[in-house]
């Protein structure tokens, strides 16, 4: 009960997440490596693309030879062949001639830019073609090593691979990527109350809410989950489960039981793991006071409180950074805090840090976001609908009043 009484503060809190270590790298197929973590740096292995090439459908050059070309008075070159997809040329142009070339084709020797099909007149029977446009030397093309040149850093550790990494991984021939490892989320709800999806409640029972949310946070944020069904208020029960977790997870995750009435086991079940200690237990946020942290080594335990919005909320804050620390992830952009400016007061207390969901909106194109406060009770599920960020109410302040800016961070 003591530990609950000392409530530690967000910053401290969010401070404990540093005792979690990266999880090793592993390698894993490029097909399998969208949304995983890079480990390290990736070096470009060699220069891309590796040979000059066309940007456009068009004639290869030597660009002094249309250098002041127009419609007017058109340059006039020597057609002598055309440069062939997927090989090298062997023609060479020399001045005053051209080849014909398509995009993505290889320059051939002697060529410098690529006069647009659009800029051209071709008269075939007199072997000549006429350009319209003036070009520098590079004009249209890619040299060799312009993508990419063999050793420089191409994609930093720590990137989420995406189709565009994966893209550049796959054009300088990587059949893997060298990715952290993915935590295993395993996950329980504990309480009488809460029966599975498939039951119909019967009178004071809810069904398992925080089992699908916790779930779907921990996957969008690049874990991987187990979930361990539901537990009743049964120590030796909860125990049992929590066990299997420790077990076969890196983070265990038990939502309901968190607080200090006296059917909630979670503390106790958590602290049965070998070797645990308990980290904090409550936490000067709302909603999500009753949270509990703990590890055993490096396995982190989490008491989540079982109010959906609560156990939303802190994982949101505190759980989902975690997350991103096993993973080595850098903070997406979108996790980063914005302003806004609040609609409507907000009524805090003194001493916690508030937490409210706010859907946003920017009525005037060239002035902030606004953020409008969801309405409604805390324990109404469909509040957690519609919200687009949290916003935030420092401890020091009793309230916001309506035009307040107002520190925000986006949902994912």
């Amino acid at each position: 009960m003591f530990n609950f009484l000392t409530l530690k503060s967000v910053a401290e809190t969010l401070a404990l997440l540093e005792l979690f270590e990266p999880l090793p790298a592993t390698e894993v197929p490029l097909a399998e490596a969208l949304g995983r973590v890079l480990a390290e740096p990736f070096l470009a292995p060699e220069n891309l693309p590796g040979f000059d090439r066309s940007t456009v459908d068009g004639f290869a050059v030597q660009a002094r030879d249309v250098f002041g070309a127009s419609e007017g008075l058109p340059a006039a070159l020597t057609l002598v062949g055309e440069c062939p997809m997927g090989q090298a040329p062997t023609l060479v142009i020399q001045p005053g001639q051209t080849a014909r070339i398509w995009t993505g084709g290889m320059l051939p020797q002697g060529a410098d830019a690529v006069v647009m099909l659009e800029h051209a007149r071709l008269s075939e029977s007199q072997g000549l073609v006429e350009l319209t446009r003036p070009l520098a030397p590079g004009d249209n093309v890619i040299l060799a090593d312009e993508d990419a040149i063999q050793g420089r850093e191409l994609i930093p550790p720590g990137q989420t691979l995406g189709p565009p990494e994966l893209g550049l991984l796959a054009a300088l021939g990587q059949k893997s990527a060298r990715v952290r490892s993915q935590p295993t989320v395993a996950i329980l709800a504990s309480g009488d109350e809460v029966v599975p999806l498939d039951v119909e409640p019967g009178p004071g029972q809810v069904r398992d809410i925080n089992s699908q949310t916790i779930q779907a946070l921990a996957s969008l944020a690049g874990a991987k989950t187990l979930s361990l069904g539901l537990a009743p208020d049964d120590l030796p029960t909860l125990s049992a489960l929590v066990h299997q977790a420790w077990r076969t997870a890196e983070i265990v995750v038990i939502s309901g039981g968190s607080s200090a009435g006296q059917r909630d086991f979670t503390l106790q079940a958590l602290q049965a793991i070998p070797g645990a200690e308990i980290l904090a237990h409550g936490v000067a946020v709302s909603p999500g006071k009753p949270l509990i942290i703990g590890r055993a080594g490096q396995k982190s335990l989490w008491g989540l409180p079982g109010h959906p919005a609560g156990a939303l909320v802190t994982a949101e804050i505190f759980l989902k950074p975690l997350i991103w620390r096993l993973t080595g992830a850098r903070e997406p952009v979108w996790a980063q805090s914005l302003t806004a400016r609040l609609s409507r007061p907000v009524v805090s207390a003194q001493g916690r840090r508030d937490y409210f969901r706010v859907s946003l909106s920017r009525p005037d194109p060239q002035g902030p976001l606004l953020a409008t406060p969801i309405l409604g009770k805390s324990g109404l599920i469909t509040t957690l609908v519609g919200a687009e960020a949290l916003a935030i109410c420092p401890e020091e302040l009793e309230g916001l009043e309506a035009g307040a800016l107002v520190e925000i961070r986006l949902l994912s």
